[in-house]
């Protein structure tokens, strides 16, 4: 097995050099807020059933709690936390979580608490009912699904909340549609003209690759579909619009282009090079393996299951107690990763350090 800290490269002369991968660090980790993520699988009923994704994260078997136990659980999480000066940032996923009763009073009660949201949907609630969530969501992470979802009303709700709500759009690339998938993303993206909290040339609209999910340790990636070239080349385009070169008069003001790598993982090598890629590319570019690298996940985030149990990361590598428990034994420290292919998208952008080998 090739440690992941090892990149090796290729000169036309032959001759290999080899630079160690010293850091991985996502935007959280290089951000300035003190920010600790708490990504929570909420449980696992949906309004959809779609065949790319496998059973135990549509099927209902892990039900939803009482919304009572999950306010709780926010109440001492923002209690714990606030003693180590931590911010949180809660990530909501399932299932659909905005089915769950009484979601409202959970995004309100995080939103009251000082902490920050962001939900995973598939936007399939009405738009009066997103017309009143709006005020307590902060960011979501807005995915559609060609074969089950009405491409009106995904925009509809895009158009209700885009003054509000920070949004990043995934659309799921079907084998078959994803030539005219790239096309729709140029289509959703005209929602944001005119729109200040999602600029028209920053927001991330993407085609996902979909891979088959491998639960587990995941020692191998495979796609779902066997995609051509055409498609390939549609997935592979990053989800922020190329800037393009405005040439202002010498005396207006020029207006500051945002920076991409704000929303980008850094890979900093010992060579000097850094290399900033979006989260959904990593994958891609199999920049994904980590094995053998101290991973801070335990410190920078909390992860909780559908069955309530709580981990330093989705791989399960260390236990903290259930949500139910009256004693919990929160984490602090990271481990040394023991996986060969980190698929999940919020994991890996949580630092990596080299294990000094010394």
């Amino acid at each position: 097995m090739r440690p992941c800290c090892i990149t090796r490269f290729q000169h036309s002369s032959g001759s290999i050099d080899v630079a160690k991968l010293l850091s991985v660090r996502g935007p959280h980790a290089r951000s300035t807020n003190n920010s600790l993520r708490v990504q929570w699988n909420m449980g696992n009923p949906c309004n959809y059933q779609c065949d790319y994704c496998p059973p135990i994260l549509h099927d209902g078997s892990k039900p939803w709690f009482n919304t009572e136990i999950y306010i709780d659980t926010i109440k001492r999480l923002n209690t714990h936390y606030k003693t180590l000066n931590k911010v949180l940032d809660y990530e909501l996923i399932g299932g659909e979580v905005t089915v769950i009763p009484g979601f409202e009073d959970i995004i309100r009660t995080i939103r009251e608490g000082g902490s920050r949201s962001l939900v995973f949907t598939n936007g399939g609630r009405t738009v009066n009912w997103w017309s009143k969530a709006k005020y307590y969501l902060d960011s979501i992470v807005y995915t559609y699904h060609p074969l089950s979802q009405d491409k009106e009303h995904f925009k509809a709700v895009l158009n209700e909340i885009k003054d509000f709500v920070h949004v990043d759009i995934n659309i799921a690339g079907i084998g078959g549609a994803v030539d005219e998938l790239g096309v729709l993303v140029e289509e959703i993206r005209d929602v944001f003209k005119d729109c200040n909290r999602n600029r028209y040339d920053s927001v991330s609209i993407c085609v996902k690759t979909m891979y088959k999910k491998l639960l587990g340790a995941r020692s191998k990636q495979e796609t779902y579909w066997e995609y051509t070239d055409s498609e390939l080349e549609v997935l592979r385009r990053p989800g922020i619009k190329p800037q393009e070169s405005v040439h202002n008069h010498e005396n207006e003001p020029q207006e500051n282009a945002p920076d991409p790598k704000t929303y980008m993982t850094e890979f900093l090598y010992d060579d000097g090079t850094a290399k900033y890629v979006q989260n959904h590319q990593i994958i891609n570019e199999g920049l994904n393996q980590f094995y053998g690298m101290r991973c801070h996940l335990g410190f920078e985030s909390l992860n909780i299951d559908a069955s309530g149990d709580m981990y330093s990361s989705w791989c399960g590598a260390m236990n903290f107690g259930n949500i139910s428990d009256i004693e919990w034994n929160l984490p602090e420290v990271g481990f040394v990763c023991p996986i060969t292919n980190c698929n999940n998208l919020s994991d890996i952008s949580i630092t990596k350090t080299a294990v000094d080998t010394v």
